[in-house]
């Protein structure tokens, strides 16, 4: 366990779809993690890292909104 906590930032196509999203928002690769659910990769970045912040959404490939 890792011990950090981490917030839902959506569903994407690919793992490359979230990172790229990620990268946008100027969000360190360190600070997200990605995992595959079925069609779909489900993307997490550390709390810490978003400080507060309000990502923008571009569409690149999001397929929902922040839980």
């Amino acid at each position: 366990m890792s011990g950090w906590d981490y917030d839902d930032a959506g569903k994407f196509g690919s793992e490359k779809a979230a990172e790229d999203f990620a990268k946008a928002n100027n969000i360190d690769p360190s600070d997200i993690r990605t995992r595959r659910k079925g069609e779909s990769v489900e993307l997490e970045i550390r709390r810490s890292a978003l400080d507060g912040r309000t990502l923008r959404d571009g569409g690149e490939g999001r397929r929902d909104g922040w839980n």
